[in-house]
């Protein structure tokens, strides 16, 4: 029974099973989640989301990052998912469908602070909630073409999983624990380039974090509810047969962590990326000046411009999720930075002129490789008649082409110095770094929860 194999897995995986690599990369993506948390936490919808939960009396059990309060676990678990993924600058997992580390991870913090577990213990619930979600998600891609945002959806079960594995939850009470997660599990794709994208992120971690408290005290649910007739696999694929006995494949054999993880090197959709990346050589490598362009095309399969999908943005958010707009502002500038994904910045005359020359072209090719989903094969064409041509089929970040430990670091240096003082950034850099020697997760929670840094 697939969710059995799944809560065996949760239940009976030990710290010592983990391979070092994947101990690593969890460190990595830790570390880079953290960093755009804290960069994120003064977005727009992430003050009203935070706004909303300090007006709400509740127990102080866990810190919201940036937020300077503690509120009950599974709150802070529903503003730090929010927040962490507000930028769209999180990883992102092709065989988890989605954004794993911002489901995931706030889940595992918000437990972890309200029971000062330690670094090892939230190292190990991580890499067993990413490992448990990742060998679900690719019997389940079908949900994500009909409209599901996986992040949402996904995430539920791989922070449910998580947060079992840190109460200690038994192999019943874990089943029970994905059967409640899987029935609060949610997020439309119709919501991209908005704030309700993130807070899909935001849900999963709180949902998982109650279904687990739930299954603790003894609530119900099915507890075969992945491969049920009328449970998640089925119903989210839209009713059709799905290849089910696959599921939990390749459990505590094949990191997924390690093999498929990515992180992103600009803070925009993950389906920009390879397109962004491809402008900036062929700018680079030509000499193109933007005044030059008559008409880019983006050759992709079916999956890109179904994310990327607003052709003619207006808003920040709206940017983060426009081919054109990401494609326009590599060919304008030779960058895509953070401060590019603003109103303003959307709006500038200078790239609303290039954006129309940016369409799609459909790539059957691209379509039918497996290898290349979030691959792109872009077309310069000039107005002298000159024409450039690239495909890749992976962007900088994707596991294939992996940023380092020291990419990583420096970005999150980068997103942290907003927020945090030059001493804390540092620390809690080196408090993730060696987070398998931390006794108790609340002195990094403390720093990132309290400190700020001083405004005039």
């Amino acid at each position: 029974m697939s969710t059995e194999k799944i809560a065996r897995y949760i239940v009976e995986t030990k710290y010592e099973q983990i391979p070092d690599e994947a101990v690593d990369v969890a460190k990595k993506l830790i570390l880079d989640t953290l960093g755009v948390a804290l960069a994120g936490c003064d977005e727009p919808g992430s003050k009203l989301i935070t706004e909303y939960v300090n007006e709400e009396e509740s127990r102080p059990e866990a810190g919201v990052i940036g937020g300077g309060f503690r509120t009950l676990a599974s709150q802070a678990a529903w503003v730090n998912g929010t927040i962490a993924h507000a930028l769209d600058y999180d990883d992102w997992c092709i065989p988890f469908g989605g954004h794993p580390s911002v489901a995931i991870l706030p889940a595992v913090l918000a437990l972890g602070e309200k029971h000062q577990d330690s670094g090892k213990d939230i190292l190990l619930s991580y890499i067993t909630g990413f490992e448990a979600a990742t060998k679900i998600g690719p019997v389940c891609l079908r949900h994500y073409m009909i409209g599901w945002h996986m992040t949402g959806t996904m995430g539920t079960i791989g922070a449910v999983s998580a947060a079992a594995k840190l109460l200690k939850l038994d192999i019943e009470e874990t089943r029970t624990a994905i059967g409640i997660a899987a029935s609060l599990a949610g997020g439309l794709k119709q919501n991209i380039g908005t704030m309700t994208k993130p807070l899909h992120a935001g849900n999963a971690a709180r949902n998982g974090t109650i279904a687990a408290l739930l299954a603790q005290k003894g609530f119900t649910a099915d507890k075969s509810i992945l491969e049920a007739p009328q449970g998640y696999c089925k119903v989210l694929g839209g009713g059709v047969d799905l290849e089910l006995s696959k599921i939990g494949e390749g459990l505590g054999e094949r990191y997924d962590i390690i093999s498929s993880a990515a992180t992103k090197p600009w803070p925009s959709c993950a389906d920009t990326h390879t397109s962004i990346e491809i402008v900036l050589q062929l700018r680079k490598e030509h000499n193109i000046k933007p005044e030059e362009v008559d008409e880019i095309e983006v050759r992709t399969g079916p999956v890109i411009p179904s994310v990327a999908f607003h052709s003619r943005p207006q808003t920040a958010l709206e940017g983060k999720f426009s081919m054109n707009y990401c494609v326009a502002r590599a060919l304008l500038d030779g960058a895509v930075v953070l401060d590019d994904f603003t109103d303003e910045r959307v709006r500038q005359l200078e790239v609303q002129q290039i954006i129309p020359k940016v369409r799609y072209v459909d790539s059957p090719e691209l379509a039918s490789d497996l290898s290349a989903v979030l691959g792109s094969e872009v077309v310069i064409k000039l107005r002298d008649g000159r024409a450039f041509t690239r495909r890749q089929n992976s962007p900088k970040g994707s596991a294939s082409n992996p940023m380092s430990w020291d990419d990583v670091c420096a970005k999150y240096w980068d997103c942290a110095s907003l927020i945090l003082p030059t001493r804390d950034v540092q620390t809690c850099m080196e408090m993730v770094s060696h987070l398998e020697s931390l006794s108790d997760i609340n002195s990094l929670m403390d720093i990132l929860t309290f400190t700020r840094k001083e405004t005039s």
